[in-house]
């Protein structure tokens, strides 16, 4: 079936519209058929004008900003992913502008201290395993993402050596395992492999998935560069095995949903590939996502929630919950006010 005309915002700004991936096999749409998705201009939303039409989109919002930005911090500004051109997420200051496009973007709030320890994040602690609740951003060791700081260190620092037993993406929040030596990391590992951690997520995705179901692909790696790595469905001696689990929470107006997931594999970006492969892509998600998002987000909706995992010296199981964060609440709620 042919997808359907995207639609024009209520406000009157011009905009460009994503359309949503082709519909799968065990999902709906929030009406029937294809949907087209919405882009809803925010009140930063600026219209170039002619004058302006030919410059390249730093030296642009570098003047247009709010405060005094220079090109540098606009840059990482854009790099952030908090701004749009017509509706699409763009982070290439030398983007030259045409007259006419819409130019929105979400200035930072107060920069969160994700490179500060925080003893009320700490969600467990026994002195053989610790769990802590990681902000979005911080990095768990300092081999993912490429960042100055990152959790191990910050621990470290602060409560003493710590060894990490498994890994969430930088821009993943919520809880993540540490063991107080290497015998018991290696002990936690073990857990791992023979799927004895039953772990949950938070999801916000775009549209609607069916109500509960799962999707078992073969994952194999697409794109390797320095810090950047894209997985996707394939065939290959290297292929291997991913099994996502999933059910929706809620219903969030008429272009998302919030959904609970569970992983019964730990492959790398699984639950983001399965659900953009779905048609169902993260909120935020730009390297799996089509940067079309209705509402613009600066990271990837993904939070581990909950974590249940042995005792290391063969006690009652351990369960750990996290609370959404603030960024996917808020979320939530500017979804569900947006309609047709």
């Amino acid at each position: 079936m042919p997808s359907p005309r995207p639609r024009r915002p209520q406000t009157g700004v011009k905009s460009s519209l994503g359309r949503r991936g082709p519909q799968q096999r065990g999902t709906r749409s929030p009406r029937a058929g294809a949907k087209g998705v919405l882009y809803k201009p925010s009140a930063h939303a600026q219209v170039v004008s002619a004058p302006e039409a030919g410059v390249d989109l730093g030296h642009y919002l570098a003047e247009a900003l709010p405060g005094n930005w220079s090109v540098r911090a606009v840059r990482r500004l854009l790099a952030s992913g908090a701004v749009t051109v017509n509706g699409q997420l763009e982070t290439f200051g030398s983007r030259r502008l045409r007259k006419g496009e819409v130019v929105d973007y979400r200035l930072p709030e107060e920069a969160q201290q994700i490179d500060r320890f925080e003893a009320k994040r700490i969600r467990f602690d026994d002195h053989d395993l610790v769990v802590y609740d990681k902000p979005a951003g911080l990095a768990v060791t300092p081999t993912d993402g490429g960042k100055q700081w990152h959790l191990q260190k910050l621990l470290s620092d602060s409560i003493g050596n710590v060894y990490p037993v498994h890994r969430l993406d930088a821009d993943t929040s919520g809880l993540v395992l540490f063991a107080r030596s290497a015998k018991l990391a290696e002990l936690a590992s073990i857990w791992f492999r023979e799927h004895a951690v039953a772990k949950t997520y938070l999801a916000i995705v775009r549209g609607y998935p069916r109500e509960e179901g799962e999707r078992r692909t073969y994952l194999v790696l697409k794109d390797a560069q320095a810090g950047f790595e894209r997985w996707g469905t394939g065939r290959g001696p290297d292929a291997r095995e991913a099994l996502t689990r999933w059910k929706v929470m809620e219903r969030l107006g008429g272009y998302g949903s919030l959904v609970e997931v569970e992983p019964a594999t730990g492959r790398h970006h699984q639950i983001r590939i399965h659900f953009s492969e779905m048609g169902h892509p993260l909120y935020g998600d730009r390297v799996y996502g089509d940067r079309r998002d209705p509402v613009l987000c600066t990271r990837h909706m993904l939070h581990a929630s909950r974590m249940r995992f042995p005792h290391p010296t063969g006690g009652k199981a351990i369960n750990v919950r996290s609370a959404m964060p603030g960024e996917m609440e808020e979320l939530a709620s500017a979804l569900r006010k947006l309609r047709d």
